[in-house]
């Protein structure tokens, strides 16, 4: 949703439909019983239906799946393409009310879900993975990226023969992007919210016909989001961003990402997923009369009086519906949330959850303080950071110690635990101090980490002693809640 506080006064437009079906190029309008345009954003291509009269089987063996099928609808000429598909279904039906023709199929960007990408990228900004994996497909497939538009998020990927339609909604969950593919094959990659139809509205008394599942969801909500990623060594970065109004009632969602491979991605996640799932916005499918000129990711403007309903909100998926059945062309527009989230948002997060397999958290750690010696930071006692390598060892001699920065923790811990990805691990110890380093406790490198006794204090600091010079360590990850 786009807020405003501006006053919208829509001026009725002239409604003058024009609707013409192609099929291969033949002009099959007027045998059109009815028809489904889908149109969706972010979420995959479009797909399209259709039924048409078939007296006699005058049509049967007329059209074959692979070939075109184009659907224009305006208010002027008929000159408006609103969808072009490919005919991948076609089956005879005869019943008592007659014999039909029903043809299926899916937006001619249907070659996008059967193309598979091996790419990698280390913190690339968004947009140019995702004209770099465009630039993979084959150039006969047709596919331009003019209306891609620059994020100012980067990240960090490795995708090994994967959908490429799984990979630009990676992408778009990471930047909070919205992406959809046009009628002639060009990419639109746009921030969410950030396209204003003024062409368009839905207006009650002008428009509008019905709504249906309209209101709040609060069945998807959540209080908190717990992120898993990555680093480079394969150690766990732990985040959870919280709500500010979470009270007794904790409702947790769980991310496992490895494109999150530092700390700042991980967090940046969890409070991006926090705020698309804790938004309090109005859902809706709401029907009017055929609208020319939205796409989807649009906000338009939705003006119901006797709903209290007033505002621009996004679509999210367009369903141009048109024939004799029809009374003619409609358009129903999913707003801001389907009605099917619940189960949609739960499958791609669990695509996500599958990516990281060799992490575990049993004890429900919520975050962490990592190391992976990229940087060269904290003080050294006989200790060096090789920044090129990621290594911290000694400085040749047989024992050095390192001392962390301090981190600032808004809570005492209640609970520990240590991983680390090293050379002569069991010559490696490793203490934590809670008061800035007046104070020491070591703590265990095996998994179980300490849960009891933990010292007070907010002041995170960790110490790591070396006892031989063929020790190294390449990262360190202190899970803590």
């Amino acid at each position: 949703m786009i807020q405003s506080s501006r006053i919208h006064i829509p001026i009725p437009k002239i409604r003058n439909t024009h609707c013409k079906v192609e099929i291969n190029d033949v002009d099959m309008t007027s045998r059109i019983l009815d028809s489904s345009w889908i149109l969706p954003v972010t979420d995959g291509i479009g797909t399209f239906s259709l039924k048409i009269s078939n007296a006699k089987g005058q049509y049967t063996n007329s059209f074959q799946k692979g070939q075109t099928i184009k659907f224009y609808a305006d208010n002027n000429n008929a000159s408006n393409l609103q969808f072009f598909g490919r005919i991948d279904f076609i089956k005879d039906e005869i019943s008592d009310k007659g014999q039909f023709l029903v043809i299926e199929g899916r937006h001619r960007s249907f070659l996008l879900n059967e193309f598979k990408i091996c790419y990698s990228a280390d913190s690339k900004e968004t947009s140019e993975i995702l004209k770099e994996i465009i630039a993979k497909l084959p150039t006969s497939y047709g596919f331009t990226t003019t209306n891609v538009q620059t994020s100012s998020t980067s990240m960090s990927v490795e995708w090994n023969y994967k959908d490429i339609w799984d990979c630009i909604l990676e992408i778009c969950n990471f930047a909070s992007f919205d992406c959809y593919v046009d009628d002639d094959l060009d990419f639109h990659y746009f921030q969410k919210n950030s396209i204003a139809n003024s062409e368009d509205a839905i207006v009650e008394g002008q428009n509008f016909l019905r709504s249906k599942n309209l209101g709040v969801n609060d069945y998807i909500e959540k209080t908190r989001v717990i992120v898993m990623g990555q680093d480079r060594n394969g150690l766990p970065i732990m985040f959870t961003a919280i709500s500010s109004s979470e009270g007794d009632e904790i409702r947790e969602l769980f991310i496992k990402d490895n494109s999150a491979d530092t700390a700042q991605k991980v967090q940046d996640l969890a409070e991006a997923k926090l705020e698309e799932i804790t938004s309090s916005v109005i859902q809706a499918n709401i029907l009017s009369y055929g609208l020319e000129s939205v796409n989807p990711g649009d906000n338009i403007w939705v003006i119901l009086p006797r709903q209290e309903l007033a505002g621009q909100y996004k679509i999210i998926q367009i369903h141009h519906q048109f024939g004799m059945k029809v009374g003619g062309w409609r358009t129903e527009t999913i707003f801001e949330k389907k009605d099917i989230q619940i189960s949609t948002n739960i499958k791609s997060l669990n695509q996500k959850n599958q990516q990281i397999t060799d992490n575990k958290n049993v004890n429900k750690f919520n975050f962490s303080y990592n190391f992976d010696y990229l940087t060269n930071l904290g003080t050294h006692s006989g200790t060096v950071i090789d920044t090129e390598k990621g290594i911290l060892s000694t400085t040749g001699g047989a024992s050095g110690t390192w001392e962390s920065p301090i981190k600032n923790l808004d809570t005492n811990p209640t609970g520990l635990e240590l991983r680390l990805s090293a050379e002569q691990v069991n010559n490696i110890l490793v203490y934590v101090s809670l008061d800035g380093g007046n104070n020491w406790k070591e703590i265990s490198k095996l998994g179980e980490g300490i849960t009891t006794q933990i010292p007070s204090g907010k002041l995170l600091m960790l110490r790591v002693i070396f006892g031989s010079a063929a020790a190294q360590l390449r990262g360190l990850s202190l899970l803590y809640t």
